[in-house]
């Protein structure tokens, strides 16, 4: 495992929920983008309930945040409208067109489903609707067409609580509402990542393709064991994985990452490359915190090219 690859801030992490304006259970899975000059968050954070909301949190240095004080403006879908409000979690932002779309997962009684809202300010929020049938989720969006169409990975698994079997797919849409030409990506088949895995950040433009950093887990004796991975897409068709190292680049080692509601988690829903070429990657830990680990695009792209997908 190439530990210097990428490189946890400190042993703590940066955003706890005793860190939070108010109090808490998780703050933990945020989608994040630098926009304005600034890091912007979408925290998910849990309440004493187990409810989620979205939070805004900003920095200009990525590293100290300020948090919201009040959940995201985020009105109900016409799904929601007719089946009751569903649960929302694991933003993902994309930037596009100066627009700023952020998909998510949405949780109702009927299963989980892909959700889609748009925002000018991160203030207030308009739905898009819901995208695709249960069961799916962890969708991210490219952030330019690919052939004239928009493009989504996404994650259809069997169950509604996550399943044993879960796998990345990739899907097209001419309108960002009716998808279709959705085919499963050849990833790599090493142990840590055959039972389930999906995409995790917004895929990061390269001259040797989309570099994606994603999430994937296998099973011990006891339970699930999440780590992060990363490959290289063509540009072209990003259906095809050009670069999949068969060793992870994160996996569960420090007391936040182990231990906690979920234990053994390491997942990621959004990294930005900061204006010195840091690439800061944010990432949630045992479904409790928010952490941040740091590389460089250039580090992670020349890692994947010494492993081309065989």
């Amino acid at each position: 495992m190439r530990k210097d690859l990428l490189r946890r801030y400190g042993d703590k992490p940066i955003i706890a929920p005793e860190d939070m304006p108010f109090d808490c259970f998780s703050v933990f899975n945020a989608g994040a983008t630098y926009w304005n000059g600034q890091v912007v968050l979408l925290l998910r954070v849990e309440d004493g309930t187990m409810a989620s909301n979205f939070y805004v949190a900003k920095s200009k240095d990525g590293i100290k945040f300020e948090i919201s004080k009040e959940p995201i403006n985020y009105p109900i879908s016409i799904t929601e409208e007719r089946i009751g409000k569903a649960g929302r979690f694991d933003m993902r932002i994309t930037q596009m067109d100066g627009k700023i779309y952020c998909f998510h997962a949405a949780s109702h009684k009927y299963g989980c489903c892909i959700g889609l809202c748009e925002t000018e300010d991160f203030v207030n929020f308009k739905p898009i609707g819901h995208l695709s049938e249960p069961h799916n989720r962890n969708a991210v969006m490219f952030p330019e067409k690919i052939n004239g169409l928009y493009a989504r990975l996404d994650r259809p698994f069997q169950g509604d609580g996550g399943g044993d079997a879960a796998h990345t797919y990739i899907s097209y849409s001419p309108d960002l509402e009716f998808w279709g030409r959705s085919m499963p990506l050849n990833m790599n088949d090493a142990y840590w990542a055959k039972m389930k895995n999906g995409a995790g950040a917004i895929p990061i433009k390269t001259e040797h393709g989309w570099l994606e950093i994603y999430h994937a887990v296998n099973r011990n004796c006891n339970n699930y064991i999440y780590h992060l991975g990363v490959m290289l897409l063509d540009l072209k068709d990003p259906s095809i994985v050009t670069h999949a190292p068969k060793e992870f680049i994160l996996t569960p080692e420090t007391y936040h990452e182990r231990i906690g509601q979920v234990p053994n988690v390491v997942f990621t829903s959004g990294a930005c490359e900061m204006p010195d070429g840091t690439l800061n990657v944010y990432y949630g830990a045992s479904d409790n915190y928010t952490c941040l680990a740091q590389t460089t695009v250039k580090e992670l792209v020349d890692y994947c090219l010494e492993h081309p997908n065989k």
